[in-house]
């Protein structure tokens, strides 16, 4: 990048080493946060990080009453659009059923998941140092569905099948990240949460309030048109993972929340009916004969 001058370009670099400094200490923050949380649950439920994942999936609401939520982690903020960014982060990305999971960054904005690649790697698989992340992909949330827990069996197709003879039924080995410490013993279905949505569309048309019928019609009611997914029509899922099952659960709710507020904000295309000349003289009809748009 080029600045106008020197001065400028000191007064570039030294805002931008400030916002690097706080972002790396705004990430190490958010990692004690989550550590914190689950250690204040482990002790509040009187268990341990092996059972977590069996009670936070499986536990009925009366086993876990004690638990605890952070509000700084669930506040109101991604409600109130206060932020242009709701949420970024690493998570692990498989754009089809059949492909590999690959780590990349995601970015949650306003009605829209943004991806970029995060490693690259040689033809060999040996990681390579790099600073561009190239956005990959530009997911709209609109007529989206999201879905997680033991729904994503089925596009996981290959799952971790590790046997331990100490803990039967239990597949997966406990994992520790070292960029930040942080350890999990979740299995994969726990950790993974799946994006749908379809291809083909349609226009769908309906009346103003229920049950009407011809007598509606006839005194002008409007009609509502709106672009929605075609039912029956095949559509793309996109799968990803989080490395532990608070995290997932922090982006399930997130991409939700996101994903009914631009359900919210659709507008619809409103088509009147042609008015009664019966009615125009009788001073009760509606003469805007053209098609509304809202």
């Amino acid at each position: 990048m080029q600045a106008a001058d020197k001065t400028r370009r000191k007064e570039w670099i030294q805002h931008l080493r400030a916002l690097a400094k706080y972002w790396k200490h705004r990430s190490a923050s958010d990692i004690v946060l989550y550590k914190s949380t689950r250690s204040r649950n482990l002790s509040a439920l009187n268990i341990d990080e092996e059972a977590e994942a069996h009670v936070g999936q499986f536990a009925r609401k009366w086993e876990v009453t004690q638990s605890f939520a952070s509000p700084q982690l669930y506040n109101m903020c991604g409600i109130t659009c206060c932020r242009s960014i709701h949420m970024s982060g690493m998570l692990y990305r498989k754009p089809r059923i059949h492909a590999a999971f690959t780590r990349c960054s995601v970015m949650l904005t306003t009605g829209n998941l943004i991806v970029f690649r995060d490693v690259l790697r040689s033809r060999v698989g040996k990681q390579l140092n790099h600073i561009h992340h190239e956005r990959i992909a530009n997911l709209d949330l609109k007529d989206c569905y999201i879905y997680s827990g033991l729904l994503t069996e089925s596009d996981l197709l290959y799952q971790n099948q590790t046997f331990d003879a100490n803990k039967p039924g239990h597949h997966a080995l406990p994992r520790v990240y070292l960029e930040d410490g942080w350890t999990s013993t979740d299995e994969d279905v726990m950790t993974t949460f799946v994006i749908w949505h379809g291809k083909a569309k349609s226009w769908f048309r309906a009346e103003e309030g229920a049950g009407g019928g011809e007598q509606q019609r006839k005194e002008g009611k409007r009609t509502r048109i709106k672009r929605v997914a075609k039912l029956g029509s095949t559509g793309r899922s996109v799968v990803f993972r989080a490395r532990s099952r608070a995290e997932r659960d922090h982006w399930v709710l997130a991409i939700q929340n996101e994903i009914e507020r631009v359900q919210g904000d659709v507008a619809d295309f409103r088509i009147e009916e042609a008015a009664d000349p019966m009615r125009i003289m009788e001073g009760g009809g509606n003469t805007n004969t053209q098609p509304d748009a809202n």
